[in-house]
């Protein structure tokens, strides 16, 4: 059986959020309210996938907010080939924001309480 994500593309841009991110992050996801057995297929790849991810950020990235990194005097957010980046933190954000782009922090310690969510 072939899955058509297509036919759940508005389902899937709100699944990809900072909320569910939240929710992963802090375990509390729960997809027992989506009936459609396709979709919630479609959804727990996505989890998996940003679980994946959330995961690799508390190993590798040192900035405490998912997707961001700073090199120099300059920051980026990275999404596979999609990059942004910016002078500042707060430019970053608002950039991130504006490209409709997950902007989460994980780790509030790591950030200094800058780039609160």
């Amino acid at each position: 059986m072939r899955i058509s994500s297509v036919k759940y593309i508005d389902e899937i841009v709100e699944f990809v959020s900072a909320e569910t991110l939240k929710a992963i992050d802090w375990g509390i996801l729960d997809l027992s309210h989506v009936k459609d057995m396709q979709l919630k297929s479609i959804l727990l790849l996505l989890e998996d996938a940003l679980t994946m991810e959330l995961e690799r950020n508390y190993r590798e990235n040192n900035t405490g907010i998912f997707r961001v990194s700073r090199i120099r005097d300059v920051w980026y957010y990275t999404e596979r080939e999609f990059v942004i980046h910016a002078d500042s933190l707060k430019e970053l954000e608002m950039r991130v924001r504006a490209q409709n782009k997950i902007w989460y922090v994980f780790d509030e310690y790591l950030t200094g309480g800058k780039g609160v969510q």
